[in-house]
Formats: structure tokens, sequence, C-alpha cells
């Protein structure tokens, strides 16, 4: 379960909820596994005039900061004169690395 962060504890939050690495609030759902990049990213669920978007303009719902890809270091082929080689693989996400940042919600 990714990690929760309340902006005011106790205050009421837009609805969310988990499923692996799909995280949903308001009824937007984000696949963090998806947007996961070489560097941090933060994406934005706000309450627009149409209700719950990512981005945009309103007030803030929540902030989904997905953590940057990792990699590990294995052995890779051998180059053109029989030397060993290593390449990185990328280790995929955990979704406990992710972190939900809620705000109050009227």
């Amino acid at each position: 379960m990714p990690q929760i962060i309340l902006k005011q504890p106790g205050q009421p939050v837009a609805d969310f909820s988990f499923s692996g690495a799909i995280v949903t609030v308001a009824g937007v759902a984000v696949d963090c596994a998806e947007r996961q990049l070489d560097s941090s990213v933060i994406v934005e669920i706000r309450l627009g005039s149409g209700g719950a978007q990512e981005g945009g303009a309103g007030a803030y719902l929540a902030h989904i900061t997905i953590p940057p890809k990792r990699y590990t270091t294995v052995a890779g082929p051998d180059d053109a004169n029989g030397n060993p080689t290593s390449v990185q693989e990328f280790i995929a996400l955990d979704p406990n690395a992710v972190q939900v940042t809620l705000w109050p919600a009227a």
C-alpha cells in the first residue's frame, strides 16, 4: 500500500483506493508503474468545475508522488573481444514506495 499523508488529519478527504500500482482518487485512476520515469513524477488530482481531474485548475484533492525507476546491474553478453560486460535492468515499481498526499475535500 502506498504511503498516505494527510495535509490536515481528521478532515474529510476524497475517496481513494489502491490496486497494485494503480491509485484512484475521486474516480481518477493513475497507473503509477506506467508513469514511472528516471526521475520522480508528481501527478496532481484537482477538483475542477467538471469534477475531479488530473491537473488543471481547482482545489487540490491529491498529489501522487511516483519514485524514480530503479535499476540493477547484471552480467551482459561478452563484447567483441570476449570480455564480460554488464547491463542495467529495470526493477519493477514497488507500490509501497508511492506517496499519496491528500488534501481536505468539502
